[in-house]
Formats: C-alpha cells, sequence, structure tokens
C-alpha cells in the first residue's frame, strides 16, 4: 500500500489533541532546520564571495 498525502492527512486528522500538538511541533522544527540550511547556504556563498573579493584587493594592490 502506498501512502498519499491524502492518506497521511486523513489519518493525522484522526488523531488526539496531544499527537496533532507533537505533529505540530515537528513540523515547526522542520521547518526551521530548514531555514538555518538555507542561510548556512547563504553565508557559506558570502564567505567564498568576500574570500574571492579579498584576493582581489591583494592582487590589485600588489600591482600598484
Amino acid at each position: 500500500m502506498t501512502i498519499t498525502p491524502d492518506i497521511l492527512m486523513n489519518h493525522i486528522r484522526t488523531q488526539p489533541e496531544p499527537v496533532l500538538r507533537e505533529i505540530w511541533h515537528y513540523m515547526k522544527f522542520i521547518e526551521l532546520k530548514h531555514q538555518e540550511e538555507d542561510n548556512a547556504d547563504i553565508l557559506l556563498g558570502r564567505e567564498i564571495e568576500q574570500e574571492n573579493l579579498d584576493i582581489l584587493d591583494g592582487d590589485a594592490a600588489a600591482t600598484r
């Protein structure tokens, strides 16, 4: 049996409130983890860009 999103949602809807709360907290946790990963990728890209600029600035200073 393949679990489709509809089957999963129907199963979740039938859960008691404490379970729903735990699911909600887990979903928020996953969302935050994705945001942190996205931010880490952006920061890494900026660090690499800054390193390249520093190298270019060093080359420009050496040719003066």
